[in-house]
């Protein structure tokens, strides 16, 4: 019988592409990056809230597939710091901790000014026409108050950016920290789902900003595109510091404030 020896038994082909498949026959690759992108997503728009536990049985029955590739996609998000574990009780959404935003700040102000110097050294033509597009959609989602299209728009703009750096080390530490300001993005327009938004200025300037950025890598003028990076983030930063400072519940119980 072909793929079987004398005696019966799997050959050693079939043993390796049993072994490469989950015990329901999906490539265990695919099943992990499967359940890694779906809530790599859910943690980033909040669907799954910061400290919630993710029980392995029910994302095995979730997904259906084994435990290994869901054990798989929780070491990938918490080496994203997305996700934490705690021995003897399991793996839960990562927190948004007050205390780590100024680092979060000072980290994405270094990463940033790099990748856009870096970007503006290799960028072609297309990488331009796409940013373009994506700043575009972004503008459009703003204009509409689509809060969920406009903060995915922005955060690719800056993961397209990180990622023509050239530079994987560089361009997935870059990406931890834009994975940390969109949950915070989100967290805020949850916080304040029930009132009138007044950041229209705010919105503008990060799209004249965008534009403005883009042109900057188009002439490789590194020195101000790295200017205008760094009032990028402050741009970011003082929304942030605005906004909680706003919040009786944050003046209250600072400590608490995104992880309720």
């Amino acid at each position: 019988m072909a793929g079987r020896d004398a005696a019966g038994i799997f050959d050693s082909g079939d043993i390796g592409d049993i072994d490469k498949r989950g015990k329901r026959g999906r490539p265990r690759g695919m099943a992990t990056q499967t359940v890694y992108e779906a809530l790599r997503d859910e943690i980033l728009t909040l669907v799954a809230k910061p400290g919630q536990y993710l029980d392995e049985s029910q994302l095995e029955k979730r997904f259906g597939v084994s435990r290994t590739p869901i054990r798989e996609a929780l070491i990938r998000l918490q080496s994203d710091r997305l996700v934490r574990f705690s021995a003897n009780r399991g793996h839960f959404v990562e927190v948004v901790n007050i205390d780590d935003v100024p680092a979060i700040f000072e980290a994405m102000d270094l990463y940033q000014a790099a990748v856009f110097r870096l970007t503006a050294s290799r960028h072609s033509p297309e990488l331009l026409e796409e940013l373009t597009r994506i700043n575009e959609s972004y503008y459009e989602a703003a204009s509409a108050r689509d809060h969920k299209t406009m903060t995915e728009m922005n955060h690719q703009f800056h993961m397209v950016i990180g990622r023509e750096s050239g530079n994987t080390f560089l361009a997935e530490a870059y990406e931890t920290v834009l994975n940390y300001s969109i949950r915070l993005t989100y967290l805020m327009f949850e916080k304040a789902s029930h009132e009138p938004h007044h950041y229209e200025e705010y919105y503008t300037r990060v799209y004249n900003e965008h534009k403005e950025m883009i042109e900057l890598i188009r002439t490789a003028q590194k020195d101000r595109l790295e200017e205008i990076s760094k009032l990028h983030t402050r741009l970011f930063c003082d929304r942030v510091i605005s906004f909680v400072s706003s919040r009786e519940e944050f003046r209250s119980e600072p400590q608490n404030f995104f992880g309720k």
